[in-house]
């Protein structure tokens, strides 16, 4: 399954692609061993998105430009809308895109919350949500383009004071929306449908 956003990473253009692995860690290196010229970078704790993201930071030591964050279980993504995703970041102020979608049943998703002047200010999560916030339909996709510097700078200092006591990788956007402005690019639910079944696998 993880192989399809690597091969979309590469053909977007990245220069080096770290896989984050966690749980049952050495079967999934076991089963990219054929991938070249993959870093690995384990999280031993499974303390949330950001977390997850802090724990590749080191794998990324030497490189000073974008970063692309692509979920494992998303296996439909385009080049073209990774390529989209580092155009709206490069031309963000706050140095971070992301993907927004809107399913046909929003239930389970963070919501997109925007501003009267409709800029994308925060993700919120469906757990930390208001029955106004659960109304909206847009939602976030989990894949991301952000600065480097921005990763380095603003990761170590979310905190995890939410529903489950996790540091969200969400987050990350309202930093980045008071730090000048964060893009977004629509795009079709379909490509970025995750697979968690054996349903939305067949599917």
């Amino acid at each position: 399954l993880v192989v399809h956003p690597i091969r979309a990473a590469r053909a977007a253009g990245a220069e080096a692609v770290v896989v984050i692995v966690g749980h049952g860690a050495a079967e999934v290196e076991a089963a990219l061993a054929d991938q070249p010229d993959l870093r690995f970078a384990l999280q031993s704790e499974q303390r949330g998105t950001g977390h997850a993201v802090q724990c590749a930071l080191p794998a990324l030591a030497d490189h000073a430009g974008s970063v692309l964050i692509l979920s494992g279980d998303v296996p439909r993504l385009r080049p073209a809308t990774l390529h989209a995703l580092a155009a709206a970041a490069a031309a963000s102020r706050g140095g971070l895109a992301l993907a927004t979608f809107t399913p046909p049943d929003p239930t389970g998703y963070g919501r997109i919350v925007r501003d009267g002047a409709g800029e994308v200010v925060a993700i919120v999560e469906e757990r930390d949500a208001s029955p106004a916030q659960r109304a909206i339909g847009e939602c976030n996709a989990g894949v991301y383009c952000a600065a480097a510097s921005l990763l380095r700078r603003e990761l170590p200092r979310l905190g995890s004071a939410n529903a489950q006591g996790e540091i969200y990788l969400t987050d990350l956007v309202a930093v980045a929306a008071g730090q000048g402005g964060v893009g977004a690019v629509l795009v079709p639910a379909d490509e970025v449908a995750g697979v968690n079944t054996l349903a939305q696998l067949a599917e």
